[in-house]
């Protein structure tokens, strides 16, 4: 139990921490001020044994964000009733319909999403160059 208790701990402090980077332009600040006090108190409680998690959870909350922007942009871009200008969000809406919304991702969310998977993966990787080396997943 002790184990999975440093995982989650290292988790979520992971993704308090991505959380603040992501938002640091309106709410995040107060995020990552929070984030970097678990982490401090993490080094004595529960124990470096699963910081290998806030990787996962630094990368991870932030590719699920941009992963939801990307896939909620590419189904915008299916509805033919999007113009063609999708930066403008004007729609050509059929007679009698409601409001159509259009939108789009920012080729910098394609880079960021990228940039949280191979941070997430880093701390997959971590976990298993660990266990491979001390057989249970903590540092030797």
């Amino acid at each position: 139990m002790r184990g999975s208790t440093g995982f989650l701990y290292w988790l979520v402090a992971g993704a308090v921490v991505g959380f603040g980077l992501i938002g640091i332009m309106t709410i995040g600040y107060p995020f990552l001020i929070v984030g970097m006090v678990l982490c401090v108190v993490g080094v004595w409680r529960p124990g470096i044994g699963g910081s290998w998690a806030f990787l996962i959870g630094l990368g991870g909350l932030p590719a699920l964000v941009f992963l939801r922007h990307i896939t909620g942009a590419a189904l915008t871009a299916l509805n033919p009733y999007c113009s063609g200008d999708l930066h403008s969000g004007g729609a050509v809406a059929p007679p009698g319909a409601g409001t159509v919304t259009c939108s789009y991702a920012p080729a910098s969310y394609y880079v960021l999403f990228a940039i949280s998977v191979a941070i997430t993966l880093s701390g997959v990787a971590l976990f298993l160059f660990w266990r491979a080396r001390s057989g249970n997943g903590a540092p030797a």
